[in-house]
């Protein structure tokens, strides 16, 4: 319909002014005035004309085979640039397509396309960040290529709106155009002084009848009467209107209707040089106005305090609108007019649009996807992003999305799948209980243990898989554990039905809201190979103690003393044989009381305590002097020198002072200093001997024995396990001149000298 045929419909004889001073028409009302015979859409009639331009040949025959026979659609797909050139020159193209790494000058035709008025639309996998910014800032819309055959018709249809977007508003600018011309109509009104009526547009009464108004409007030539009457509700709204003077401003109103109520405005214009004199009264329906300030305001104030990010795309894939908290999720000012490709991280469009595909084949209007996007200074934060589809009489017409920076929660979502995958893969029996203590997940391993299945164990109390003994000793740790808020470790015995008893380590910890759940978690080491290990060395101690207690001690008192009246009873070479035997099983008894004494320091469960180290030294000099007299000993100790260490001390000092003077040639020198090293004291003795071999010192550095590498006592085996106990260290300085050993402890107190 036009312009001129609205005005032969009218049949209430008023002006068309009076009618609708808003001026609407049937275009605001939805009508399409480019549809009339004078001016039609060549577009229309042809199709919409399609030129790609792609190196690949299996896209161009793809798409060729998805547009064949479609109706509006002339697609032509080449790898020659100059057929690209030819038709941009010709100005036949409405869309030109184009994979930007194409062997071509792709600046410069997207350019050329532009100006020749044919939309640009980039088809390709390159990630937008790569694409030349000249190509990417020129083009329209960006479609990724797809794989799937399903996804071409929605390549077909972005490609088709790229071709019939004109340049125009945007259609979310409009969403708050009026689209009923009535709705905010008006009525005019001449009327005397006194309210007497000498013409009006509409009758009041009939006007507020149009308008669904349920209040009585009298019949009376005068106007007053009949407004006052409709606003019998209202003393404030009558107190303006039927003042002494004419209002000066616009009167707002309102009344009741079917529907609720409605709102009106009342304008007064005086005319004092005429008779009467006369006024001119306008009374205007602004209820969808009022409404829309409303909606609009209240739009505004949401748009401005909600926290999640709002934002608009057009069909092209442009933003259109954003609020401020979707900027500043990415950490941008503005975004409007550039394309969303480039604020998605790799790979992120592609999903997008597949999201959007989907929703459009299955009759969908939105979605919920996590997207991953990059923010102005380059890190990445994931959003959760709400799809909404919009669309208009020619389609797709883009999305409204709001977003939710999810984040956190995705890399706890990815941590946790870790875990879990961790879990799974672990050897070791895992599980989670509840609050409740029941099962919530368990590994494979769990699952074996108990001879079970998943879904069995699920929701099973964790004291019903266990003997009572093991469930207390686990119930106990893991009080103890919550309230240290850290892990705790208890062992356990397992019968099996086979009648043997496995022993289990349990490690348990408290779940809090730290940790978003509720419960404990737990994982069972079993240590029966180790428990066994164990045993059979403690065993072994055992056997081999008293065999070094009695059997050997006893069988060499026996040796030694025969050998000893062997050598009363001969001479010579036989009794320089029986003085060897004396003296080899002297010093195997020495070696089964170090022995022993190791075993002592071993099996001690005493902690330090505190010394004189000076006292120490004298007994441990008067001890190896009453062997070794011909030795010469040096002891620089004149004071008291506590010091905190085991109470084995004194065997470690007399063992290094014994191995300094026993292997020197002539008359061997020891010489004993003690010397004070903020908060600690430096024992050292030192010799000049032939010096310790590397193999013993490698022996006590590396902590093992070997057929191939091994000490020739247990003397440096007591003294290092001595000093360790201490908390002390212990250094060699050995060479052809002589052997320094340095005993570094804990300096204490003298007062608590035992």
């Amino acid at each position: 319909m036009t312009a001129s045929d609205g005005d032969d419909d009218r049949d209430d004889g008023v002006p068309p002014e009076d009618d609708d001073p808003a001026g609407g028409t049937d275009e605001d009302a939805g009508g399409d005035p480019s549809a009339t015979p004078d001016d039609g859409d060549d577009t229309d009639e042809s199709g919409v004309r399609i030129l790609h331009l792609d190196p690949d040949e299996t896209v161009l025959s793809r798409l060729t085979a998805a547009t064949d026979g479609s109706e509006g659609i002339d697609y032509e797909g080449t790898s020659e640039p100059d057929r690209v050139r030819e038709r941009i020159d010709a100005g036949d193209v409405d869309v030109f397509v184009v994979e930007p790494d194409a062997p071509a000058d792709v600046a410069s035709l997207v350019e050329d396309a532009g100006a020749s008025g044919a939309a640009v639309a980039l088809y390709t996998r390159v990630d937008p960040g790569d694409v030349d910014p000249a190509v990417f800032d020129a083009v329209d819309t960006l479609v990724e290529k797809w794989t799937a055959e399903e996804g071409l018709d929605f390549v077909v249809e972005k490609l088709l709106r790229a071709g019939r977007t004109p340049e125009a508003a945007s259609r979310f600018s409009r969403a708050f155009d009026r689209v009923d011309p009535d709705s905010q109509s008006s009525c005019s009104f001449l009327v005397y002084e006194d309210g007497t009526v000498i013409w009006e547009s509409t009758p009041l009464d009939e006007y507020f009848d149009r308008r669904g108004v349920t209040v009585a409007v009298p019949e009376t030539p005068n106007f007053y009467r009949q407004l006052t009457a409709a606003l019998s509700h209202d003393p404030d709204a009558i107190r303006t209107i039927r003042g002494p003077d004419v209002p000066a401003e616009p009167t707002e109103f309102s009344v009741p209707t079917a529907e609720g109520r409605a709102r009106f405005r009342y304008t007064e214009h005086e005319f004092p040089e005429t008779v009467g004199p006369l006024r001119l009264v306008i009374v205007e329906d602004v209820t969808w106005s009022a409404r829309s300030s409303a909606r609009l305001e209240l739009l505004d104030l949401l748009d401005r305090h909600v926290q999640d990010g709002i934002s608009v795309v057009d069909a092209n894939g442009r933003v259109e609108y954003h609020n401020e908290s979707f900027a500043g999720l990415l950490g941008y000012d503005d975004m409007v007019g550039e394309h969303t490709a480039s604020y998605m991280a790799e790979g992120e469009l592609q999903s997008g649009q597949r999201t959007l595909q989907q929703l459009r084949t299955a009759d969908r209007d939105s979605a919920v996807i996590d997207m991953t996007f990059e923010t102005a200074d380059g890190e990445e934060r994931t959003l959760a992003v709400h799809f909404s589809v919009r669309d208009g009489e020619d389609g797709y017409e883009g999305l409204v999305n709001v977003a939710r920076d999810v984040t956190e929660r995705r890399d706890r979502e990815r941590t946790l799948e870790q875990y879990r995958r961790l879990v799974e893969s672990a050897g070791d029996p895992m599980y989670v209980v509840d609050g409740d203590g029941r099962v919530e997940i368990c590994n494979d391993a769990l699952v074996e243990l108990f001879d079970g299945d998943r879904e069995s164990l699920v929701g099973t109390p964790l004291s019903e898989l266990l003997p009572e003994a093991a469930a207390e000793r686990i119930g106990e740790a893991l009080d103890r554990a919550s309230a240290a808020d850290e892990s705790v470790t208890r062992g356990f015995d397992l019968p099996t039905p086979a009648g043997e008893v496995r022993q289990f380590e349990a490690t348990v910890a408290g779940l809090g809201p730290a940790d978003d759940a509720d419960g404990s978690v737990g994982i069972l080491h079993e240590v029966t190979a180790r428990e066994r290990r164990e045993s059979e060395l403690d065993l072994l101690k055992q056997v081999l103690t008293r065999v070094l207690r009695h059997d050997v001690r006893t069988g060499l008192t026996v040796v030694r003393g025969q050998a000893e009246v062997l050598a009363e009873r001969t001479d010579g070479e036989q009794r320089r044989m029986a003085e060897t035997i004396v003296d080899r099983s002297e010093q195997l008894v020495e070696t089964t009381e170090k022995a022993r004494a190791i075993e002592r320091v071993i099996d001690s469960d005493e902690g330090r305590v505190t010394l004189d180290l000076r006292s120490v030294v004298n007994r441990s000099v008067a001890n190896v002097a009453a062997v070794h007299g011909d030795a010469e000993y040096d002891v620089r100790i004149t004071e008291q020198v506590p010091v905190r260490a085991h109470r084995a001390l004194p065997y470690a000092v007399e063992n290094l002072v014994e191995n300094a003077v026993s292997h020197g040639d002539g008359t061997p020198s020891v010489t004993i200093t003690a010397a004070d090293d903020e908060g600690s004291v430096e024992l050292r003795i030192t010799d000049d001997g032939p010096g310790i071999s590397q193999s013993e010192l490698d022996v006590l550095a590396d902590r093992e024995e070997t057929p191939l590498k091994h000490g020739t006592g247990v003397g440096l085996w007591l003294v290092s396990w001595v000093v360790e106990r201490s908390g002390g260290d212990l250094a060699f300085d050995t060479g052809d001149d002589g052997t320094t050993v340095t005993v570094r402890l804990d300096a204490g107190d003298a007062d608590d000298v035992s």
